[in-house]
């Protein structure tokens, strides 16, 4: 029987505490980045929820609430050439869309023994994700620090907070992992649900499985789940226009 997280938590050894990191660019073009800041005992990648987290040599610092305000968290990650480092694609990703400046961060935590391949594993059974926003980056020769905020303190924020948008669904759409030759699927509440076969691109043409995007009309997601069958699309179609 799989011991729950309150179960666990109440031992008097519950195990190695352990945080998982997914930076979503997908807004801005990029890609998806999953890493933790430790490995498996052989060395291995961290593997959670059926996804991959490799290590990366960094500190995050400030994620703890204090006098009721919100946290303004930081991420300090290597870039020289030590074991560890930051990933070229993700340095691609810092000098080619300004830093990732925008981009959502997602921290999930959860203890060792819910690691897929352990011995509670492969229930993706983790404490609530907690959600920040890259509010700037700064990079020198030897890090990059990403300063995140909470969504609830951007700058003008106005509730409710979501854009009422016609032809742009907000869903997170999955990846081509041309390393794993397979596709990488979000895991949060923001996840696209579609797992099937037909590949389209952003113009709703058909493609192979690299060139798989969605183009975030409603037309797109006709395309794949079908004309006349249930649509999970996030826009509001039936809006004539936007007021901000």
């Amino acid at each position: 029987m799989v011991m729950s997280l309150s179960e666990s938590s109440q031992r008097l050894e519950p195990g190695a505490f352990i945080c998982l990191y997914t930076l979503d660019c997908s807004s801005l073009g990029g890609g998806i980045f999953r890493w933790s800041n430790c490995c498996e005992d052989n060395g291995s990648h961290i593997r959670f929820g059926g996804l991959e987290y490799p290590p990366i040599n960094f500190k995050a610092e400030g994620f703890a609430w204090s006098d009721g305000k919100f946290p303004r968290p930081r991420l300090r990650a290597s870039v020289g050439d030590s074991e560890g480092q930051i990933p070229q694609r993700l340095l691609d990703m810092i000098f080619g869309y300004n830093g990732g400046q925008g981009a959502i961060l997602y921290r999930v935590r959860t203890l060792d023994r819910y690691l897929d391949g352990h011995e509670d594993g492969g229930q993706s059974i983790a404490y609530p994700s907690d959600v920040f926003m890259v509010d700037s980056v700064a990079v020198n020769k030897q890090e990059a620090v990403w300063e995140l905020i909470a969504p609830m303190e951007l700058p003008n924020l106005r509730l409710p907070s979501r854009q009422i948008l016609r032809n742009s669904c907000p869903w997170i759409y999955r990846r081509w992992n041309a390393e794993t030759n397979k596709f990488d699927y979000d895991k949060t509440d923001m996840a696209c649900p579609y797992t099937g076969a037909p590949c389209f691109d952003k113009n709703g043409e058909t493609c192979g499985n690299a060139e798989d995007e969605c183009g975030r009309r409603l037309s797109d997601c006709v395309k794949r789940f079908g004309k006349g069958k249930p649509l999970y699309y996030g826009g509001f179609p039936g809006v004539a226009r936007t007021r901000v």
